[in-house]
C-alpha cells in the first residue's frame, strides 16, 4: 500500500490556481510544444497562443519560457529527436485592466523588477535612454533622491525618443552585451485584456526590423492574432509559422492530467473508469475544469479516508463546489444570468447543453431540450441572456444561431447542478 500523502500534497496534486509550471506535471499538447520550440528556433519569428478560457494557454506559456532558458524536459519527454538547448534572456508579464493601450504595455515592461529593470540598471546605455523618457517613466526611477544622475554613464542622449524608440534601443543595448545567445523573449499573457492594442503590430514590425533577436509571445483569448491584436495589417507576417491555436484537449490529454496527479500521491487516491469518464466529460476540453474538480475530488476523498472515487463522487463534489462557491468568478456569472428564474435556469442550460463542435448553438435544437422542462417561450429568456443585466454570456450570430462568448462558462454550466427544480411555466413574461 502507498504510503499516505500530506494534505499539502493532497491539495496540489491538481493546480486549478496556477499554470503548470512544472514540465513533469505538464500534460498532453506535444503539437503545440513542438510548434512553440519551432517558433523560438525561427529567425525574426514572434509567437501567439490563442484559444478559449481554461484551456492552457498561461501553462503553455510556462513551459515555453523554460525551454528558452535551456530547460529540455518537456521537450526531450515528447520526443525522441536530440533537442538544441536554447538560451534567450525570457521574462513574462500578465496584463492587468490598467494597461489600456500599447504605451501602458512598453513602460510596464521597461520598468518591472521582473521583466526589463533588472537588466537596464547594469547597462549605462539601456539606462540613460530610459532616464532620459518624459513624462511618465523617466524622472528619477534610476536616480537617487531625484537627482538627474547615472552612473558610469558613458553616452549623452540627444533628444527624447518615444516610448516605442526607447523601448527598442533599450532592449537593443542589452543584446549587444551578448548576455544570452539567442536573444530575448518576452512572453505577454493576457493581452486581449488591453483595451487599445491597436499600433503594437506596427512597433512588432518596426522592431523585427531593428533589433531581430527579440520575440514576443501574446498569449490571449481569441481564434486568431487578428481578433487579438484587433489589427490587420501585416499581423500574420508577424508570426508565420508560429500561430497556436489551442483546442480543447482530447479525452487522451484530459486523462493525462487525472492520471499525473494519482501518480504525484502514489496512487494513495484514484478515479475509477468510470469517474474518469464522467470527469473528462464534464470538462468539455478545458483542463482547468480538470483541476477544479479533480482537486476537490481528492480532498473530500481523503477527509472520508476512501481510497477510490466514483462516478457518483464526481457529482456530489460538482453539487458542494456550487454550494460552496469554490469558482466565485463561474459561480457568480451563473447566478448574475439565471437570478431568481428557474425558466431561465432552464433555457441557458439548454442552450449549453447543444453547443456543436464549431462553438455554435442552433436555437431550435436547444428549445426542443428547454420545452422538455416545461419552458414554452425560451425566445424571452435567450432575450434577456444577450443582455448585461443577465451577464451578456451568449451573443447571437445569424437568425437562429448563438454562441457562449466563453467555452469555459458553458463547460461549467453543463457540470453545475440546477439550481432551481423544474417547475411548469407559471411565470409571467415580465419575470426577471
Amino acid at each position: 500500500m502507498s504510503k499516505t500523502p500530506t494534505v499539502s500534497e493532497i491539495e496540489n496534486a491538481f493546480q486549478p490556481a496556477q499554470e503548470a509550471d512544472d514540465p513533469t506535471r505538464f500534460s498532453g499538447r506535444k503539437e503545440a510544444v513542438h510548434d512553440c520550440y519551432y517558433g523560438l528556433l525561427t529567425r525574426g519569428a514572434n509567437i501567439a497562443i490563442v484559444g478559449n478560457r481554461g484551456i492552457g494557454k498561461s501553462s503553455l506559456a510556462r513551459q515555453l519560457i523554460r525551454i528558452a532558458t535551456g530547460d529540455n524536459k518537456l521537450i526531450d519527454k515528447i520526443t525522441n529527436e536530440k533537442s538544441e538547448r536554447l538560451d534567450f534572456v525570457a521574462m513574462y508579464f500578465a496584463c492587468g485592466d490598467s494597461v489600456q493601450n500599447t504605451e501602458d504595455l512598453l513602460q510596464r515592461l521597461l520598468t518591472r523588477s521582473d521583466c526589463l529593470h533588472e537588466w537596464i540598471y547594469d547597462i549605462p546605455k539601456a539606462k540613460a535612454e530610459v532616464e532620459a523618457y518624459k513624462p511618465k517613466i523617466g524622472a528619477g526611477i534610476f536616480c537617487i533622491e531625484g537627482e538627474k544622475r547615472i552612473e558610469n554613464r558613458t553616452e549623452k542622449v540627444l533628444s527624447v525618443h518615444t516610448i516605442d524608440v526607447v523601448f527598442s534601443n533599450v532592449v537593443q543595448a542589452i543584446v549587444n552585451q551578448q548576455i544570452a545567445k539567442n536573444g530575448i523573449l518576452i512572453v505577454v499573457d493576457e493581452f486581449d485584456r488591453i483595451k487599445q492594442p491597436q499600433g503594437f503590430a506596427s512597433f512588432l514590425k518596426a522592431l523585427a526590423t531593428n533589433v531581430p533577436n527579440v520575440k514576443f509571445c501574446l498569449v490571449g483569448v481569441a481564434q486568431d492574432i487578428k481578433e487579438l491584436m484587433k489589427e490587420h495589417e501585416s499581423t500574420d507576417r508577424l508570426f508565420a509559422g508560429s500561430i497556436i491555436r489551442l483546442p480543447a484537449m482530447s479525452d487522451q490529454e484530459l486523462t493525462e492530467i487525472i492520471r499525473t496527479a494519482e501518480k504525484s500521491i502514489e496512487d494513495y487516491i484514484v478515479f475509477d473508469i468510470n469517474a474518469t469518464r464522467r470527469l473528462i466529460s464534464l470538462a468539455q476540453g478545458h483542463p482547468y475544469m480538470v483541476h477544479l474538480v479533480g482537486k476537490f475530488c481528492f480532498r473530500y476523498a481523503f477527509q472520508e479516508r476512501s481510497p477510490d472515487i466514483s462516478s457518483a463522487d464526481v457529482d456530489a463534489t460538482l453539487k458542494r463546489i456550487a454550494e460552496s462557491g469554490a469558482d466565485p468568478v463561474l459561480e457568480g456569472r451563473y447566478q448574475k444570468a439565471v437570478a431568481i428564474s428557474p425558466h431561465r435556469e432552464s433555457v441557458l442550460r439548454a442552450l449549453a447543453s447543444k453547443i456543436s463542435r464549431d462553438g455554435e448553438v442552433w436555437t431550435t435544437e436547444a428549445y426542443k431540450v428547454a420545452l422538455d422542462n416545461d419552458v414554452d417561450n425560451s425566445s424571452q429568456y435567450v432575450g434577456q441572456l444577450v443582455t448585461e443585466e443577465y451577464g451578456a454570456e451568449i451573443e447571437k450570430i445569424r437568425e437562429r444561431f448563438y454562441r457562449f462568448k466563453d467555452s469555459l462558462f458553458a463547460a461549467y454550466i453543463n457540470a453545475r447542478p440546477r439550481q432551481f427544480p423544474i417547475q411548469r411555466q407559471t411565470e409571467s413574461s415580465q419575470t426577471a
